[in-house]
């Protein structure tokens, strides 16, 4: 009897250069890691280490120059239907002349009939409390609201895998803590692989379930960290526990040697 792979994504000795001019800038080494279902992973790193690149690669918006990902067990040759994207840039990715229905409906058009897409919408406005703004438009909605929208269409289109671009960096701290909690309550409820990119080394450590940090030129993993907070983490109890200043103190001695290396010498 044939054994699931439980790694719903697994990148294995990803590396990426870009060709500018007639150089070639290498900005990723050989990264590897995995993400289960239900896992939440987070990746820091210093700016410019080379993050958004290696969630590209992940999404298939960019194909590795070495190594491979698998997604679900296949490897991966283009965009996949089983991952889904938030941004950090929300505006950029919403239609600010269509519903917010419609916004969230987006990726299922063509794929389901007219009553599945709906109920789909339907579910996904709710588990985000934005139901009784469907028939707005997004320009009317505050930025965590439109933020909120552009997760909806994550759920809506139901993939296992979740990918996030520094998704809470453009609002503010009392709406990024309730999208964070909003964010941890989906992948509990859905058991989507979730992997987030951030900056805010706090936030890395309160969502994840392993902490991936990148460092160097080109990035590897310099380390990877086992988040010990089960289910149920609170904003405030969470947060003050010692365990949580200990990882703190361990990512940031990280991506603080990391930011080093990454700066020229003058």
């Amino acid at each position: 009897m044939a054994v699931e792979d439980p790694r719903l994504v697994d990148v294995r000795d990803v590396g990426h250069e870009y060709v500018v001019g007639r150089d070639r800038r290498r900005v990723l080494g050989r990264i590897s890691f995995t993400a289960g279902k239900g896992e939440f992973v987070c990746i820091v790193g210093p700016s410019g280490v080379g993050k958004t690149t290696i969630l590209r690669c992940i999404a298939g918006l960019q194909l590795a120059t070495h190594g491979d990902v698998f997604i679900d067990g296949a490897r991966l040759t283009g965009p996949s239907r089983s991952v889904g994207l938030v941004f950090q840039d929300y505006s950029r990715s919403l239609m600010p002349w269509m519903t917010v229905a419609d916004n969230v409906a987006l990726p299922l058009l063509g794929r389901t009939s007219r009553a599945e897409r709906d109920e789909r919408v339907r579910a996904a406005l709710a588990e985000v409390n934005l139901d009784q703004h469907a028939d707005s438009r997004t320009w009317q909605l505050s930025g965590g609201m439109q933020q909120r929208v552009a997760i909806a269409r994550a759920l809506a289109f139901g993939p296992p895998v979740l990918l996030m671009d520094e998704p809470f960096a453009s609002v503010d701290a009392q709406t990024r803590a309730e999208l964070e909690d909003l964010t941890l309550r989906v992948r509990d409820e859905s058991g989507q692989a979730v992997i987030l990119i951030t900056h805010d080394i706090d936030e890395a450590i309160y969502l994840a379930d392993t902490v991936v940090v990148l460092g160097g030129s080109p990035a590897v993993v310099v380390d990877t960290i086992r988040v010990p907070f089960g289910p149920g983490r609170d904003q405030l109890r969470t947060r003050a526990l010692p365990e949580f200043a200990q990882l703190r103190a361990r990512v940031h001695a990280q991506i603080h040697s990391a930011a080093t290396r990454l700066t020229p010498a003058p």
